[in-house]
């Protein structure tokens, strides 16, 4: 099998484990939903456990990820297997020098980092100091993740990716596992939550520190560690990827304090909406913009013409996907949250007040995609400014009206101020990939997305009839799960007919696209 045969298959795998993650991380939130409720102890950890997801960012499966497995993949493609292990070894060394200082003064500044991220907290002292117990005893999840995303890269530099994609899914049922303890066993403790976090990224690291073993590489700390030339050339590597990170996490730490500012519950909304808008984008359309960007790179360097052609194409597939996905999460925000999330302690009103932020996080779902999409394509070009640029253009639309927002239309305004930031990412990166001349021509675009628009439009106009004659039951159950599916099942047929009606290209071009990337 050829490398990229084996990429392909690669891909295929790596979206149905995707999959089966996402179902995990749902079953989790819908546990917490059901068992907790939207109110103070959800809140606390939902804080809680954003916090040493923030320093992850920075220290993990970001800017390490992106500096560690090339310099890695040279190695091993220059027949050193010692030296690729030497160092391997001198990454672990540097890592449980660094983590435990970092985790050390994680734990002890826990009162500062609940401030920072949601200051209005202090109102209430249990809800404060919940919130900082939960993140002393979540903070070393950080260590341990951290050296799960070293593990992940030497697997993913081995051609190892299901495993590596599939780890999460382990934490996700600890947490699970830690919520059913501590409300059902305990009669109400969160602390088993945290146990449940640190037991899931336990089960994470050792799963993938085994594979790495069995690969050759394994992660037994060296004697070299900083003093290594190829550590300290990953370090620096990793300088330029921080800034842009840093301006994502700005965003999600002045979400979280503008939802805690709201009153007990509106963390738990506001990150429930966030999530179920991130069902389409972490399943289809990450995969899409992923699968067309090593075929974009490559083009570029061949013929920029070809390359364009290629966007064109991917711009069309993402509106195929992106616009009918947006517009049946707008119509039926409510079923749908109800259906994931209610029942038990989720009230009706959690379920109304989380779906009001998701029509807004659903509206700026293909500004989303396209603004991934174009960021990608500023990487094949190799430009790594102009997503940057983007970044804080959206930042800076999300400060300015956030807090407006959010007093007007409370947990939805939150959200809607995101999508406003969503906006001008893709409007910056629209101006400046046209500036260098990397965008398709209009005519190549428009047209598929005008009738993308009107075949969604039958798409929301069965979907929202099928409801209004028969309502989805607003909980979780077997039945409201299949009258919800029906309904997409339904709704997605009436958008395919639609297309074929209107005489869309788009399945032809995905089959081609399909048939390349097999032959290739």
């Amino acid at each position: 099998m050829t490398t990229k045969r084996r990429l392909v298959t690669a891909t295929g795998g790596m979206a149905a484990v995707t999959v089966a993650s996402r179902f995990s991380g749902l079953v989790r939130d819908n546990v917490i939903a059901r068992l907790l409720g939207a109110g103070m102890v959800s809140d606390a950890f939902v804080t809680a456990f954003r916090i040493p997801n923030m320093f992850r960012a920075f220290l993990a499966e970001g800017t390490l990820h992106a500096a560690f497995i090339p310099t890695l993949a040279k190695l091993k493609r220059d027949g050193d297997p010692a030296k690729a292990r030497e160092f391997v070894r001198a990454m672990t060394g540097a890592l449980l020098i660094a983590l435990p200082v970092i985790v050390a003064i994680g734990v002890l500044a826990a009162p500062l980092l609940v401030t920072m991220v949601a200051a209005a907290f202090a109102r209430d002292p249990a809800q404060f100091a919940l919130a900082v117990k939960l993140t002393r005893i979540m903070f070393p999840y950080l260590g341990l993740v951290s050296l799960a995303a070293l593990a992940q890269g030497v697997l993913n530099a081995s051609d190892r990716f299901l495993l590596p994609a599939a780890a999460p899914i382990a934490v996700n049922l600890c947490i699970v596992a830690g919520t059913v303890t501590g409300v059902v066993a305990f009669g109400g403790r969160p602390e088993w939550m945290g146990v449940g976090v640190l037991a899931g990224g336990l089960v994470q690291f050792g799963l993938q520190w085994l594979a790495c073993r069995d690969v050759g590489l394994a992660l037994v700390p060296g004697w070299q560690a900083f003093s290594h030339p190829e550590v300290r050339r990953v370090l620096r590597l990793m300088l330029p990827g921080v800034p842009a990170l840093g301006v994502y996490q700005v965003t999600l730490l002045l979400s979280n304090q503008l939802a805690a500012s709201l009153g007990n519950g509106a963390v738990f909304c506001v990150y429930n909406a966030s999530r179920l808008n991130e069902l389409v984008y972490g399943v289809l359309i990450v995969q899409l913009t992923t699968a067309v960007l090593p075929m974009l790179a490559a083009e570029r360097v061949a013929d920029e013409g070809k390359a364009r052609a290629t966007l064109a194409f991917a711009i069309r597939l993402l509106s195929s996907v992106a616009i009918p996905s947006a517009v049946f999460s707008v119509l039926l925000a409510v079923p749908i949250t109800g259906v994931l999330f209610g029942g038990g302690k989720y009230t009706i009103a959690a379920v109304h007040t989380t779906a009001g932020a998701l029509v807004m996080y659903s509206l700026g779902l293909p500004f989303l995609g396209l603004s991934r999409l174009l960021a990608n394509t500023s990487y094949a070009w190799q430009d790594t400014r102009s997503p940057l640029i983007a970044a804080v253009s959206s930042l800076a639309v999300f400060g300015a009206l956030g807090l407006v927002l959010a007093r007007a239309l409370g947990v939805a305004g939150i959200a809607a101020a995101a999508s406003c930031g969503q906006v001008a990412n893709t409007a910056t990166l629209l101006w400046l990939d046209g500036r260098h001349r990397r965008l398709p021509r209009l005519r190549d675009v428009l047209p598929a997305t005008g009738r993308h628009l009107i075949a969604a439009a039958g798409l929301g106009a069965v979907a929202f009839g099928l409801n209004r004659m028969f309502p989805v039951p607003l909980h979780t159950s077997v039945r409201s799960l299949a009258q919800l599916g029906a309904y997409a099942l339904a709704a997605g047929g009436a958008y395919l007919g639609l297309l074929v009606a209107l005489g869309a290209p788009e399945w032809r071009e995905a089959r081609e696209f399909l048939r390349r990337r097999r032959a290739a």
